[in-house]
């Protein structure tokens, strides 16, 4: 396994055209890299979407943990490549490739989806496609990786199985490593890929591989083909939630992404018993983590990533019984670092005085809460278990809080829903508005109710596109004449896509596989999306899409009916005729409710005590201009992939390590505070350079400050001196007088642009318009030009800074006519009035 032959033409060349490189070159800070050849197994851990989301995603980081925790695998990641960056890579025919190593996705043993979204489908045909991996699992040889897949939505394969190898249904956890060992062990005999994949379910029955099954599409159902083949699948659950899942050094992005926060996992699994909710009954049953354990994560991993806001990941947060003595104890423990604790997944009926407390304590972004229908009736059929009361009261407890931002979830087409269920929806939030006053403000969300398998509602019909835009288009302008309110709703095309996808068989994966052959891909996305290839693809293959929303007879068997989910079918059942009467199944905690999940001896509810909380140790805010404070100044250089970083991204950056190397900051005053940093002119994007400056304010001098924060920069970024200086001394900025950039081109200097130079250099005075806000500004550009050389393949080019302006060095390539040239920019001197170190 080596590195792919064009990796120095790619980053150099092809790289910087495109849009977020660093999303490309797998720089992060705390990312693994093994040595591939000490290694006996390799997975290439592919999410099938943009590195932006994909990073966001924290099944991911458990997985890449877990594995390369195994010193005998090397576990390595792949995204879905944004279409310019696939552009590029099919015109030079380079392979989509792995970000720790560059290697080829064609020579992993494994190649590991995870499967979390329908929509992302096309984009896993894509990204084996890309990589020269045949589509269709029926043309692999042995040469090719055996493809394997998990995550919520495998809990229907079919609509994926004539692409996947091998479908790992439920919590990867304990079973992932022992499977791509076996895989990658084998591989290496000289058996064909049918034997590999027979001796893969004699070893791992929970394991699902189509192959195996005979499909019909008559009925839709797959059968097995021989009689060691089972013929339900039972899907995999870990019995507890074991601290070595969780990455003790959570991967660092170079960029921004979707949720750029540190993340602990409090619990997994929900007692609710919400009816339309595929995730309370496919992740049962609730496993709460210990608090002691919480913290001790949050104490050993989270300090060390820089970040300032934890997020609390459950699907219910405030249930989790741990949820008080977890908050106050890391609140006391980072009381110092200015960390705010984000809850998402707030339940109605349980945000409480306290929770709210504890919360305000930490910077307050908008609360978001899921009613989810406008009429209790509505609520009931769907065991939503909370009443309009219970809203208007947490609406109340979180404006006194000091919270002015409410979030609304509501879904529309639910079994049962009548078009007064719908204008409820705004009535309910006209009384929120009442209650919070002026104060607050109130987003509402409308989504398209999906009838999702292993639900009570999975027989269930999917309102039409139609049908939903009505409804929206009689609770849209109700919404929007109440002041402060501000709906949101999707295009319910999607949603129709998504159902039938969701509840589709194997005759949906051909549709996939046209729609994708006329280029779908990134079908989640507005600007990619096609209705038009889909409606086409649909009728290619003699299908329709209304056949995989319409309503189910109980008494036919479902094409998922291939996967045991744990919970039963009678269970299900017996809630769907629950629902349609209007009654309520109580939580789980409170007592069983006969979904059969806990029957097996090691697998049941594990609940942590309900204890009483301590205090939380509140610290005193002292004014900015009484704190005592030093200033240090740093001389860095950026260089290699650093430069894929935007100036934004490089304070980040640079204020994480900060953070992350426990450094006591300086904070600026006000409600929104941040840490005291201040650099010198912007280096322009995908520019690198020798000499840059930044300024920080700590709260105590730290001698072994560049020590301290060299181990927590990811690579291109190093740090050559750092110096103690006066409060008093002036700003970088204001110090620099001029830079000298070095322009490096693949080869010498052309004569054109030589001649260009020497003409441009005789020219006294020259005058281009920059666009501005307020109207175009006349500008004379030489007056910035102090010189341009040329040595060998670069130009020199040295600028004066008069009054902090300077000309760009993009603008002067532009006027010397290069243009369509490849070359590098590094900012190569910074010229200070005084020495950097006063």
């Amino acid at each position: 396994m080596k590195e792919i032959k064009q990796w120095s033409k790619l980053f150099n060349i092809i790289l910087p055209k495109v849009e977020k490189p660093a999303r490309y070159v797998g720089q992060e800070r705390n990312i693994i890299r093994k040595n591939l050849s000490s290694v006996s197994a390799s997975i290439a851990l592919a999410f099938p979407d943009l590195y932006d989301i994909g990073m966001s995603f924290y099944g991911f980081q458990i997985l890449y943990n877990i594995l390369n925790k195994d010193p005998k695998i090397a576990a390595e990641r792949v995204y879905a490549p944004w279409p310019d960056f696939e552009e590029k890579l099919r015109e030079n025919s380079i392979p989509l490739y792995s970000l720790e190593s560059h290697v080829a996705l064609g020579d992993f043993d494994v190649i590991g989806f995870s499967l979390s979204y329908e929509l992302s489908y096309t984009n896993v045909l894509n990204m084996l496609d890309i990589a020269g991996i045949p589509v269709l699992s029926s043309e692999r040889t042995t040469e090719h990786p055996i493809i394997i897949a998990g995550g919520g939505s495998c809990y229907n394969p079919e609509p994926m199985a004539d692409f996947i190898d091998c479908f790992v249904v439920g919590d990867g956890e304990e079973i992932t490593g022992d499977l791509v060992k076996f895989i990658a062990k084998q591989r290496k005999m000289d058996i064909s890929r049918e034997n590999l994949l027979k001796l893969i379910l004699e070893k791992f029955p929970t394991v699902y591989i189509p192959a195996f099954y005979e499909y019909s599409s008559k009925t839709g159902i797959p059968k097995p083909k021989y009689s060691y083949v089972p013929e339900i699948v039972k899907s995999n659950r870990v019995s507890e939630l074991r601290n070595i899942y969780y990455p003790d050094k959570p991967l660092i992005p170079l960029m921004e992404i979707t949720q750029n926060r540190f993340v602990v996992e409090i619990m997994r699994g929900c007692t609710r018993g919400c009816r339309f909710c595929q995730a309370g009954m496919i992740y049962r049953p609730v496993r709460e983590r210990k608090p002691e354990d919480i913290l001790k994560q949050v104490e050993e991993s989270f300090s060390s990533t820089g970040y300032g806001e934890l997020s609390m990941l459950s699907l219910s947060t405030s249930d989790y019984n741990g949820l008080e003595e977890s908050v106050v104890s890391i609140m006391n423990e980072m009381a110092d670092k200015k960390v705010s604790i984000s809850f998402p997944s707030m339940r109605l009926d349980t945000f409480s005085d306290a929770v709210a407390g504890y919360a305000k304590q930490t910077k307050k972004s908008g609360l978001t809460f899921a009613p989810e229908a406008g009429s209790e009736r509505l609520r009931r059929i769907i065991n939503k278990q909370i009443t309009e009361e219970e809203l208007l009261k947490s609406t109340e407890i979180a404006v006194k809080n000091g919270w002015r931002k409410i979030k609304l979830y509501f879904m529309l087409g639910l079994p049962g829903e009548t078009m007064d269920d719908v204008k409820e929806i705004a009535s309910l939030v006209e009384k929120v508005l009442n209650v919070g006053g002026k104060q607050l403000n109130v987003n509402v969300t409308l989504s398209s109710f999906i009838p999702k398998p292993f639900t009570p509602f999975q027989w269930e019909a999917q309102d039409s596109p139609e049908l939903i835009q009505e409804k929206i288009d009689i609770v849209k302008p109700m919404l929007r004449k109440l002041k402060r309110v501000k709906p949101m709703g999707r295009d319910p095309r999607y949603s129709q896509l998504e159902g039938a996808m969701s509840r589709g068989d194997r005759e949906v994966g051909k549709v996939i596989y046209e729609a994708w052959k006329s280029g779908a891909k990134f079908d989640s996305w507005r600007e990619y999306y096609s209705f038009d290839k889909w409606d086409k693809a649909f009728e290619k293959c003699g299908l329709r899409s209304e056949k995989y929303t319409e309503k189910r007879d109980i008494n036919f068997p479902l094409p998922w009916d291939i996967i045991d989910p744990l919970i039963s079918k009678d269970y299900l059942l017996t809630e769907r005729i629950k629902a349609f009467e209007q009654e309520i199944t109580l939580d789980c905690r409170s007592g069983c409710t006969g979904c059969d999940v806990c029957s097996d001896e090691k697998l049941y509810m594990d609940i942590v005590e309900k204890k009483k909380s301590p205090n939380i140790n509140i610290h005193e805010e002292v004014a900015e201009n009484s704190q005592t404070k030093y200033r240090y100044r740093i001389k860095y250089q950026k260089d290699g992939a650093a430069k894929f970083t935007s100036h934004l991204d490089t304070i980040r950056i640079f204020k994480q390590a900060m953070l992350g190397a426990g450094l006591k900051l300086f904070y600026t005053g006000g409600f929104n505070k941040k840490p005291k940093i201040s650099a010198g002119f912007p280096l322009p994007y995908m520019f690198t350079s020798k000499e840059e400056y930044m300024d920080l304010f700590l709260m105590e001098r730290e001698p072994a400050l560049l020590s301290k924060l060299k181990d927590h920069l990811p690579g291109g970024y190093k740090i050559l001196h750092v110096h103690e200086i006066s409060l008093k001394s002036p700003s970088v900025s204001t110090l620099i007088i001029g830079f000298d950039y070095m322009v490096n081109f693949e080869k010498q200097v052309s004569e054109r642009i030589k001649n260009e130079v020497n003409e441009f250099l005789k020219i006294p005075k020259l005058i281009i318009e920059r666009k501005k806000k307020k109207g175009n500004v006349k500008v004379d550009v030489k007056q910035f030009i102090k010189d341009i050389s040329i040595k060998e393949n670069a130009l020199i080019i040295s600028l004066n800074v008069i009054n902090g302006k300077v000309v760009k060095v993009s603008e002067v390539l532009e006027l010397l006519g290069i243009i369509n040239e490849d070359y590098h920019v590094n900012r190569a001197k910074s010229y200070l009035t005084t020495d950097f170190t006063e």
